[in-house]
């Protein structure tokens, strides 16, 4: 062995290999997640992270079974003061009409829990984009424009064939319907989960 070579390098390969064969074993959906999760933490600097549709249900108060997101991410703790900050996130493969209905439901339990002042930022990670008619695509019948800011997002737009038109959510849960038209003004930011990295 060398002088410069390091001791603990057959461990630390050994440990990588076992690392990559358990990830292997994860299913790509849950991967994606996962991702998300990290990137809510990491990159969006979210103090608690509420991770899976069901969670996000239960602290939201959500009784039935309508579409819900995947995470919420909190800006501040719970204890901050002042209105609060939170992202609500949805990891997805290309279907994103469902994805908006999750986004637009979630939002307006957020609305419901915390109040009109609260700052929401909707999210959905998704793979990769595809090209369709010279633009790029997340799914059928959107297509999305590059943000200003932050490399790898969109602003996500609805496309029929036509001009294309802002992405609206869709709120579709009964029980909060009086937020709407608040819902129905945020934006939805795209993030191509491919290339992303964390510590």
């Amino acid at each position: 062995m060398s002088a410069d070579a390091d001791p603990h390098a057959p461990v630390y390969n050994a440990y990588r290999r076992v690392e990559e064969e358990v990830l292997m074993a994860v299913p790509a959906g849950e991967k994606q997640e996962r991702v998300l999760f990290s990137y809510l933490r990491y990159r969006r600097h979210c103090v608690q992270v509420v991770e899976g549709d069901e969670a996000v249900r239960e602290f939201l108060g959500m009784k039935e079974k309508y579409k819900c997101a995947d995470a919420l991410g909190f800006h501040q703790g719970p204890d901050a003061p002042g209105p609060r900050r939170v992202t609500v996130a949805e990891s997805k493969g290309n279907d994103i009409d469902s994805a908006v209905e999750q986004l637009g439901n979630a939002a307006a339990g957020v609305y419901e829990m915390f109040g009109r002042e609260t700052a929401v930022d909707l999210l959905v990670l998704i793979p990769t984009l595809v090209e369709k008619l010279g633009s790029m695509s997340p799914g059928g019948g959107y297509r999305v424009t590059p943000r200003d800011t932050g490399l790898n997002k969109f602003i996500l737009e609805e496309w029929r064939g036509g001009p294309s038109v802002q992405a609206r959510p869709k709120l579709t849960y009964p029980k909060w319907a009086s937020w709407d038209s608040k819902v129905y003004s945020l934006p939805i930011t795209v993030l191509k989960a491919e290339g992303l990295r964390f510590p």
